[in-house]
């Protein structure tokens, strides 16, 4: 019925417009115009803002190549009842594409999608840093702002705490051209509560607070690039925990420094004490110092079973573990101070 309806104003429209090809013709090349395909090898887009019309849009198309004929798109978009309010964004288009193909991803609201990713052990003054290359994102500046508000804070779930630090879940994300960056950062929020829900049973056999379990796992990531030797490395921290000795992480006496922080650790500044300070001060930091992943997150939950105690850079990205402080400070000796860099030994 809607085809004999369309063929009859088809051939209206050509009899007022004093056209010579009759109704019919006209029809089919209104048919092969809905499905012929064509294929664009380079990506074209359209924007379609608020309060756009339909017939904008398809000018549009047609403008930037992607359709031939708007008049007939216009009729494409009658005849299947899509003419309902735009979804607004940047649609983009390539490969073998027919009109009907791009009228229904604009129907659809496909809209063009950016990434970009915060790496594991980003901190927040890093993190702050990224968004302020992301030129498509609105208010990319305000990072900071949001991260240490209360409101912000309260409404991710984690009311009285000091900031975001360690609270958003570093990966790789996508959004649409023009997004807010406190939407974003709520999705990273979102996406490390639903990380933490995995683990649910195990945090709470371990009876750690999953706030302090974070902080934990900020000091693993923060103290070893390696994955396989985060549950190394938890180990040390958990046992350290079990015996009541200080934690002594040189980036949480660095994070205390920040964002002005630069060159080595040096003495003055392990011992200056302030509250991040593992070193001065027994515990944990009063917040997380970098974004962990997920696994620095199970290197807290599923540490090694060891007896170590200390560990040492063996400049090579790994590390060297000890169970005493003598074999400790051998340790130090031999790859820190003399830069040897061969094959660990072990020490009596």
């Amino acid at each position: 019925m809607k085809k004999l309806f369309l063929i009859a104003a088809v051939f209206l429209l050509v009899v007022v417009a004093g056209a010579g090809a009759t109704a019919l013709v006209i029809y089919r090349q209104y048919e092969n115009f809905k499905t012929g395909a064509e294929f664009f090898e380079e990506s074209l887009s359209i924007v379609v803002n608020r309060g756009d019309s339909w017939r904008k849009t398809a000018l549009e198309l047609e403008k930037k190549g992607l359709i031939s004929d708007s008049r007939m798109f216009l009729w494409m978009i009658r005849e299947k009842e899509w003419g309902g309010e735009l979804k607004t964004g940047e649609f983009e288009f390539s490969g073998n594409l027919s009109p009907a193909d791009i009228a229904k991803k604009i129907v659809e609201g496909r809209v063009k999608l950016y990434s970009f990713t915060i790496p594991e052990g980003y901190n927040k003054f890093d993190t702050s840093e990224a968004f302020k290359s992301i030129e498509w994102m609105k208010n990319n500046d305000k990072f900071l702002e949001i991260c240490d508000s209360p409101e912000f804070l309260k409404s991710i779930g984690w009311e009285g705490k000091k900031s975001c630090e360690g609270l958003l879940f570093p990966s790789t994300y996508s959004f649409e051209k023009g997004v807010d960056i406190e939407f974003v950062m709520r999705r990273m929020a979102s996406q490390l509560n639903s990380v933490l829900k995995k683990y649910e049973e195990d945090i709470e056999k371990s009876g750690i607070d999953k706030y302090e379990i974070l902080k934990i796992a900020s000091l693993i990531e923060k103290e070893t690039g390696v994955r396989e030797e985060q549950p190394l490395i938890g180990s040390v921290f958990m046992n350290r925990r079990r015996l009541g000795m200080k934690y002594q992480s040189d980036p949480t006496v660095i994070y205390g420094f920040l964002p002005d922080f630069e060159g080595r650790i040096r003495r003055r500044h392990l011992v200056t004490d302030h509250p991040w300070s593992t070193y001065t001060r027994y515990g944990l930091p009063v917040t997380p110092i970098c974004f962990p992943g997920e696994g620095a997150i199970r290197g807290v939950l599923f540490p090694d079973t060891t007896n170590y105690l200390y560990f040492v850079s063996t400049k090579k990205g790994y590390h060297y573990f000890s169970k005493s402080l003598r074999e400790h400070n051998a340790a130090v000796q031999h790859y820190q101070i003399k830069g040897l860099i061969d094959v660990p030994f072990n020490f009596k």
